[in-house]
């Protein structure tokens, strides 16, 4: 038989906070230079025309305009295309 109490209870009780990760900003939707895109681990999406990126690999908008999700040698994109297409 155990000569100890099942010590599980205080064992366990432990979590990391939430990342937060993902997509901020989607297609079409208008953003201000600095605004981030995206929170990833990694290049899921490479960073497109005016999107800058992170050393945590954030994406983020270089310029203002609209956000444009794309694809290039077989590479996800994300762009921002001008201010006068996102008036539009």
């Amino acid at each position: 038989m155990a000569s100890k109490k099942g010590v599980s209870s205080s064992r366990n009780g432990r979590d990391s906070n939430a990342q937060r990760l993902g997509v901020k900003r989607f297609g079409g939707q208008v953003v201000k230079a600095g605004e981030i895109i995206v929170r990833q681990r990694g290049t899921h999406f490479h960073p497109g025309e005016n999107v800058g990126r992170g050393k945590d690999d954030t994406l983020f908008a270089l310029e203002a305009g609209a956000v444009e999700f794309g694809s290039k040698r077989g590479r996800k994109t994300v762009s921002i295309v001008g201010a006068d297409a996102a008036a539009v």
